[in-house]
């Protein structure tokens, strides 16, 4: 086999690189709109061979400006299994499974499968009910974007979780969107500005922590980096644990 003849012949070219772990890794992605979309992308063209891809939701016209995978002729149709149809396409080896479920409604031993855990939610709440069920089982690599910005947290270990970032007003936020009886009010969730720009960042970031993880590098685990589309530039920070933490008190 000539070496333009291996999918996988450059990044095997990195030093220290390891495909077998990589293609081995069990990885869960939870949301399939515009991370979703560029997360398994890259974790298709790593050569990843297992991916288990959690969304209920089905594809609107507004999705298509920034979700690689999505096209017009898909609106109406669940995205996890657009996104899975696609992604198969990329890589024939890749077995991609799909939950069409809230991400809250899964059991505590759904998490048991996997090695490594991709945040790419719009949702606070389901981030939360994530980063809770992740924390001390396995890597969560969680991602977020309005606009020009993005942010990019690893929660790994016994490091800081997602929660211990939060502020009051996210807390207000939060309780804000649920009624008395525990019910959404979806209208109290205004829609986030989304640019593709940015999302291939933040998914690129993300998708890299993961080489990074499998790799044993120092990975960006309890901090937090915000990426600043405007001025071009990126801020990492390092976050506490948060002694009251509910995840981990």
């Amino acid at each position: 086999m000539g070496v333009d003849d291996d999918a996988y012949d450059r990044q095997k070219r990195v030093d220290g690189w390891n495909q077998n772990a990589v293609s081995t890794a069990r990885c869960l992605v939870v949301g399939a709109g515009a991370l979703g979309n560029e997360g398994v992308k890259n974790l298709a063209q790593f050569g990843v061979a297992k991916i288990t891809l959690v969304d209920f939701d089905e594809i609107v016209a507004a999705n298509l400006n920034r979700c690689a995978f999505f096209t017009a002729a898909d609106v109406g149709e669940k995205k996890a299994e657009v996104v899975a149809r696609e992604a198969k396409k990329i890589s024939p080896l890749l077995e991609i499974s799909v939950k069409d479920a809230h991400i809250e409604d899964l059991p505590e031993e759904f998490y048991k499968n996997f090695d490594y855990a991709f945040g790419c939610l719009d949702n606070l709440g389901a981030r939360l009910h994530l980063n809770a069920q992740c924390y001390g089982k396995l890597p969560l690599i969680d991602g977020g974007t309005t606009g020009f910005n993005g942010k990019v947290q690893v929660v790994a270990g016994k490091s800081a979780c997602v929660e211990c970032g939060l502020s009051r007003r996210d807390y207000k936020l939060l309780w804000m969107k649920y009624s008395c009886t525990g019910d959404a009010l979806d209208f109290l969730d205004p829609k986030m500005p989304a640019l593709p720009t940015t999302t291939s960042i933040i998914a690129g970031l993300q998708t890299a922590e993961f080489a990074k993880l499998v790799h044993g590098c120092e990975s960006l685990a309890g901090k937090y980096l915000f990426y600043d589309g405007l001025k071009g530039e990126t801020r990492v920070y390092t976050l506490q644990k948060r002694k009251a933490c509910p995840v981990h008190r």
